[in-house]
């Protein structure tokens, strides 16, 4: 359909037309960054398998500090923690599991947990952290750090991530060869939950592991990220950031990143995956958890923020467009809606790869619908609310990106 501009024009149509060609461009945009995503996530991959190198120990070795901050009894605790028997390391290991409660219900798990760790051989401890700030897990490493300065890496863990077979040579390996790195971090996926089939578990797998924001993908195109869950860096690193100040952020890991890039080192992700255990959550928790990770972009990285509609849930507005643009334009709309499907479907399945889910093309579409819907209703979430909610205790970001607990002493979850 054509307009007659000598014949009058009828409103309708004209928006028709711009819906089509601006479906168009959209989804043209969003399959160049599904085609690109998969090209720069190949490329960490092969640039990665390059820069491994034999570690081998002498007398003088670098130790390395591995942090494990806990807070509370979380599915799997004492298998997670206790898998670093089985983890791989040239180089020797000091573990520090640490809670900022006396009466963290962590405590039997870990206590547990450090017999058999040091039953194998490794030096392994546990360190009540006084709190000093809102953010419990940054103000766990900030007291662990303190009292450990004499390691040449440090490595945060969370405790929900299992290490079995971990290869730690392959992470610090860049770290020894390059003085210029600041932190790299490991991507991260969650393993399904047996017997769990509710829609906020499957919401929960959907994001995390068949869309933009799965970590093992979106490294490749955003490994300056620094996501927090697992992390190493040089001490020397570590001293120039005030790594202290980091307990008053939500996400510590994005303030971390800031501070080492001002700092003028570089923030690389690692290609590795490790996993942590699935949740179990409703609906509506899901979407508040990830509601909270995008207040962490609202409060520290606000422009960031606009990209989530515009890239990684644009899916069925750029097909929304395109069926209002087949009005007037058919051709166009069929194919804005087969370039957007394209582009999505090339993320699922890369995400999906990744993430160690595999390909069916089944729950591939299940995580396309879930995803999207997921991370659309926890960006609204997230720009309409200030305030988030750890394990029943009220918190706020400030416009400044600044934590701020509502309800006196902070006792969340990091």
């Amino acid at each position: 359909m054509e307009i007659d501009l000598a014949a009058g024009y009828d409103p309708r149509v004209v928006a028709a037309h711009i819906a089509a060609w601006l479906a168009l461009a959209w989804a043209s945009v969003l399959a160049w960054l599904a085609m690109g995503a998969v090209i720069q996530r190949r490329r960490l991959e092969l640039e990665f398998a390059a820069r491994t190198r034999p570690i081998h120990r002498t007398a003088t070795s670098p130790t390395i500090l591995i942090m494990r901050p806990c807070a509370g009894e979380d599915p799997e605790l004492f298998e997670n923690l206790r898998s670093l028997i089985t983890a791989r390391s040239s180089l020797p290991l000091h573990l520090v599991v640490a809670v900022d409660d006396p009466d963290d219900r962590a405590r039997p798990t870990i206590d547990s947990s450090l017999v058999e760790l040091r039953a194998a051989g490794i030096a392994a401890s546990f360190e009540l952290v006084e709190n000093r700030g809102p953010n419990r897990k940054a103000s766990i490493l900030a007291g662990v750090l303190e009292r450990h300065p004499g390691h040449a890496i440090v490595i945060n863990i969370d405790s929900n991530v299992d290490l079995a077979g971990f290869d730690f040579d392959r992470l610090v390996g860049p770290l020894l060869s390059d003085d210029r790195i600041g932190t790299i971090w490991v991507p991260w996926s969650e393993r399904p939950v047996a017997g769990a089939n509710g829609l906020g578990t499957r919401a929960s797998e959907a994001l995390l592991g068949g869309s933009l924001t799965a970590f093992p993908l979106l490294c490749g195109i955003y490994p300056q990220g620094l996501v927090g869950k697992f992390w190493a860096a040089p001490r020397a690193a570590i001293d120039r950031i005030e790594f202290a100040e980091l307990a008053n952020y939500l996400g510590e890991d994005l303030e971390m990143a800031r501070r080492l890039r001002a700092a003028g080192l570089r923030i690389e992700a690692a290609s590795l995956l490790v996993r942590s255990p699935g949740q179990q959550p409703n609906f509506a928790a899901s979407v508040e958890r990830f509601a909270r990770w995008m207040l962490v972009v609202r409060g520290q990285k606000l422009p960031l923020l606009f990209s989530y509609p515009a890239l990684f849930f644009a899916t069925p507005m750029v097909l929304a467009l395109a069926g209002l643009g087949a009005l007037a334009r058919p051709g166009i709309g069929l194919l804005a809606a087969g370039l957007a499907v394209l582009g999505r479907g090339i993320v699922t399945l890369a995400a999906r790869h990744w993430s160690g889910r595999g390909l069916a093309l089944g729950p591939a579409l299940v995580d396309t619908v879930l995803a999207d819907l997921v991370l659309a209703l926890a960006w609204l979430r997230a720009m309409t609310s200030r305030e988030v909610a750890w394990r029943g205790h009220r918190l706020r970001v400030e416009a400044d990106g600044r934590l701020r607990a509502l309800d006196g002493e902070y006792h969340g979850e990091s």
